[in-house]
């Protein structure tokens, strides 16, 4: 089995389907699997995650990023969104051990902003 990694580009209802084209040259998505989120505030707003192989480079494509996604739950995260969670949920202190309640975060994309974290409420538009 392949080592994976789970990408994500920022996308949006304009430029999806090209976006698509662009990530199926560059790299070869394990599965050829793509999953299709939108942003329910911002129906314009698409999340395109796929899977690759780790040992790729995944700063070929613009507005890409490596997330983890926490299954039971559907949260699509970055560490760094999680640890600024864990922090801010347990009094400033960055903890190892301190368990997050991954309901609050139900259908979420998390991302860190300036300030704190970014929640994003996602629906799983298309599987492609």
């Amino acid at each position: 089995m392949k080592n994976r990694h789970l990408l994500c580009t920022f996308s949006n209802v304009v430029s999806y389907k090209n976006d698509l084209k662009i990530i199926s040259a560059l790299y070869s998505p394990i599965n050829v699997k793509f999953f299709i989120f939108e942003n329910i505030k911002n129906k314009k707003d698409l999340y395109i995650t796929y899977n690759v192989d780790s040992a790729i480079n995944f700063n070929k494509i613009p507005s890409t990023l490596s997330i983890h996604r926490k299954k039971e739950t559907d949260t699509l995260y970055t560490l760094n969104a999680m640890n600024r969670l864990i922090a801010d949920e347990n009094g400033g202190e960055m903890d190892k051990n301190f368990k997050l309640d991954w309901e609050l975060y139900r259908n979420c994309l998390l991302l860190t902003s300036d300030i704190s974290v970014k929640i994003i409420n996602i629906y799983l538009l298309d599987i492609i």
